[in-house]
């Protein structure tokens, strides 16, 4: 597994916690691509997909859970 940045798993538990990409960039301060890109990143330093899309918003996978609970704990 690659390194991981911070930035990565923050911005991921934005989008989970915030129930869309859309809305993290907006509380964030930062664009859509650049969280989509980070979310990415994290996904393949994983080597896992953490984001599923249901309806509007993304969701995490069961992986994606786990990888939250990670972040939580760090926090």
């Amino acid at each position: 597994m690659e390194w991981l940045n911070y930035h990565h798993l923050l911005y991921f538990h934005k989008v989970v916690k915030l129930g869309s990409i859309s809305a993290a960039s907006a509380e964030l301060r930062l664009s859509q691509p650049t969280i989509s890109k980070q979310i990415h990143e994290l996904e393949g330093s994983l080597g896992e997909k953490l984001l599923e899309k249901r309806g509007r918003g993304r969701v995490p996978t069961e992986i994606g859970r786990i990888a939250l609970d990670c972040r939580q704990q760090m926090a």
